[in-house]
């Protein structure tokens, strides 16, 4: 039976952004009747009046529209009442007129050539706007972000949801997204149990041997307890190459614009897998062609496939499961070190992610809309906090919990259940939300700057050599992303 969920452990914090007003501001006058710091007047009274009476600043940008655009911002349209309240709770603090961007032509990918052309025209289609990875490297390019890095301390977010919109050293947005909620190795406890494996990958893991050899040890024990035609572990080639480089010390492509295809720690693990596949341990890919005469990938990968042990989980799939799951991460080679438990693993041991999304300012918008550009980060962050299920008060909790030193909690729902089974794999969840790094990898390849998909797939299926193979791909892609700018 499942566990009950547990009560999270965050406190709920007010997130206050100390961001100097424009346009005319006003506050709530004080209470005649408040009492003042006296004998009569005991100060926890005086605390408590003072928070109640504390209004939070208004601001008058005179009626103006500000257009946003993606995710969230799509609902500004919508009829639920929680979009209809959030909108007009913004148009009413900040006196501006909120709408949802056309953004014509858009077809569902363009939103950066959409958006990179409206300002080269001389009016933003959208003021606001969510990009994910791929349309952030195009806009990156474009310089047509507003820099957000000098208003951090004001912000007060988490660092996880700031690095999600870094480039090279300088911030331009903020993602909202429970981080850390990346690909899972997910597999039936039932199964190992019947077939007589005394302990799961979560227990190998959280013991401290998951590394290389520990983890060919595993694998090479299940096999031999499998059924012909069932592997212990399947992956597609980018979701090893991305994971496991991470589990070594190392993002494919990171925010700085390096590429790491070439990387001790990234030939290490694609050469890892390579052998687990040579050996019988790992689903054997190829590259055949379909009967239209099309390049195809026999792969196993998925949750449902009844092929591999060892499955690969996006976090929105845990919920749906319909077996006896436990969940653990991708082992780890020589770049990392485990000096006990798992809570011992170096630093550089990263649960790499590829999807996210990341609330920007329009550069231009700022002359356009005369709302400074933190100001417009600020109703972008209200908002957020009106129309999330639960407010994202656990991002400022992020942030004070790093002042602290503690890297350790990030994200809505720590400490509860969700749809986990076990205390360990609550436990094991939670700790990779510290782990996050973002790979810009995919984003890169969707982009048509880098071609790490077929990297890693000519060594992972085709079995190329892994070292002279990413450095082609590598040098290919350095070239390309000089060419862009970058």
């Amino acid at each position: 039976m499942k566990l009950k969920k547990v009560a999270s452990v965050l406190l709920a914090a007010s997130m206050t952004l100390g961001l100097v007003a424009c346009g005319n501001t006003t506050t709530q006058a004080p209470a005649e009747d408040t009492p003042a710091a006296s004998e009569e007047a005991p100060a926890t009274e005086v605390a408590e009046a003072e928070t109640t009476e504390a209004e939070e600043e208004t601001y008058d940008f005179g009626g103006v529209t500000v257009k946003a655009f993606g995710s969230e911002w799509n609902n500004l349209d919508s009829e639920d009442q929680k979009y209809v309240d959030a909108k007009a709770e913004i148009e009413e603090k900040y006196n501006i007129k909120l709408e949802k961007a056309a953004m014509d032509g858009y077809d569902g990918y363009n939103d950066d050539d959409l958006l990179i052309a409206s300002v080269a025209a001389g009016d933003p289609a959208a003021d606001i706007i969510t990009l994910n990875p791929e349309s952030l490297i195009a806009c990156y390019t474009g310089d047509i972000l507003f820099d957000i890095t000098d208003y951090l301390d004001e912000i007060q977010v988490g660092s996880i949801y700031t690095n999600a919109g870094t480039w090279q050293g300088r911030c331009y947005g903020i993602s909202y997204d429970n981080l850390g909620d990346s690909w899972v190795l997910v597999y039936d406890r039932d199964l190992l149990k019947e077939i007589g494996m005394e302990k799961t990958p979560t227990e190998m893991f959280m013991e401290g041997k998951w590394d290389y050899d520990s983890f060919e040890a595993y694998l090479t024990e299940m096999k031999s307890k499998l059924p012909d035609g069932v592997y212990p572990i399947g992956n597609y080639p980018y979701h090893w190459a991305s994971m496991a480089a991470g589990a070594n010390g190392v993002a494919l492509a990171d925010n700085e614009g390096n590429l790491n295809l070439t990387n001790d720690a990234t030939i290490e693990a694609l050469e890892f897998y390579q052998k687990l596949e040579k050996e019988g341990l790992a689903y054997p890919q190829s590259v055949g062609t379909n009967e239209e005469g099309e390049e195809e990938l026999d792969t196993a990968y998925a949750v449902d496939d009844d092929r591999i042990v060892l499955k690969r989980a996006e976090s929105w799939q845990l919920g749906g499961l319909e077996f006896n799951y436990g969940i653990c991460y991708w082992p780890w080679g020589s770049n990392v070190t485990c000096d006990g438990d798992y809570t011992t693993l170096s630093d550089n041991y990263k649960v790499n992610t590829s999807y996210w999304g990341v609330d920007c300012v329009v550069k231009a918008s700022v002359d356009k809309t005369g709302i400074p550009g933190e100001v417009l980060t600020k109703i972008a962050y209200d908002y957020r906090a009106l129309v999330t299920d639960d407010g994202i008060d656990w991002m400022h909790e992020a942030y004070e919990k790093e002042k602290e030193g503690n890297y350790t909690v990030y994200g809505k729902e720590y400490g509860e259940s969700r749809s986990f089974y076990t205390d360990e794999d609550i436990e094991l969840y939670d700790w990779a939300h510290s782990r996050f790094q973002p790979d810009l990898s995919w984003c890169m390849d969707s982009a048509e700057l880098i071609k790490a998909w077929d990297g890693v797939q000519d060594v992972l299926a085709g079995f190329k050599d892994a070292r002279s193979t990413m450095e082609s791909y590598e040098n290919e892609g350095k070239a390309k992303l000089k060419d862009a700018g970058f």
